[in-house]
């Protein structure tokens, strides 16, 4: 009968060990996220990992718009689902015009920075759009 209870509890000291892998974002001196007015101004580098950092942040909140409007079901639930679609190929977009301007030439660079903030300028704004619209449904 013990070894019944052997199994969850192993499995359950094996899911606490489990540390998260720490969130990398940039902030400024004041603990601000970069906003896309800074990201014309950034340099490779730091543009790349702030823009992987939107897309991160973006998707932990795509999760709890989804999480939600599973809860609230109904209307809700077929809104996101219409939604859900559109969001996936905004993100994609985002993801493939960013490593259009990291692998860009010198030369090339300040415009494919500025297609990549308007890409993702484009995805927050479909985003905050069904986010309203699930969650006022």
């Amino acid at each position: 009968m013990q070894n019944h209870y052997i199994a969850p509890i192993l499995l359950l000291s094996v899911m606490s060990c489990h540390s998260p892998q720490p969130q990398v974002t940039l902030r400024d001196s004041q603990g601000n996220y970069a906003t896309t007015a800074d990201f014309h101004s950034m340099q490779r580098a730091d543009f790349v990992s702030a823009i992987e950092a939107g897309i991160a942040d973006y998707d932990g909140q795509l999760r709890e718009l989804r999480t939600r409007a599973n809860t609230l079901g109904g209307d809700a639930l077929k809104e996101f689902a219409d939604c859900e679609r559109k969001l996936q190929v905004k993100r994609k977009d985002v993801v493939n015009q960013l490593a259009i301007a990291q692998n860009s030439l010198d030369d090339m660079w300040p415009e494919e920075r500025k297609e990549t903030v308007e890409a993702y300028t484009k995805l927050r704004d479909a985003f905050t759009e069904a986010q309203n619209d699930v969650l006022d449904a």
